[in-house]
């Protein structure tokens, strides 16, 4: 894992952070969750990892950048191609999987 976010927090950050950071989650969860958001069929998964980057990233801490990547590409192709953001980031299930 690289750590790639710098910058200042506030105290009212950091108290905050303390409590959305105490749950590390594992290298095999987060490809699982990836794997899942590939698949289009669990909404859960795409949030997993949205809150796993976003916390990861706002806390200054370090994260694993390969399934970031792989997750935007996925994404970005996704969008390309026309799908709507919601379900290109897997917040909707694709067509034919609900």
């Amino acid at each position: 894992m690289n750590k790639t976010h710098d910058g200042d927090r506030k105290k009212a950050d950091v108290d905050r952070t303390v409590q959305l950071t105490s749950k590390d989650i594992s290298q095999a969860d987060l490809r699982a969750a990836l794997a899942s958001v590939k698949g289009g069929s669990d909404p859960a998964a795409s949030m997993k990892l949205i809150e796993y980057f976003y916390r990861r990233i706002h806390d200054n801490l370090p994260y694993d950048q390969t399934i970031l990547f792989e997750y935007l590409d996925h994404v970005f192709g996704r969008i390309v191609d026309g799908q709507p953001a919601d379900r290109a980031f897997g917040f909707e299930p694709q067509a034919g999987k609900r």
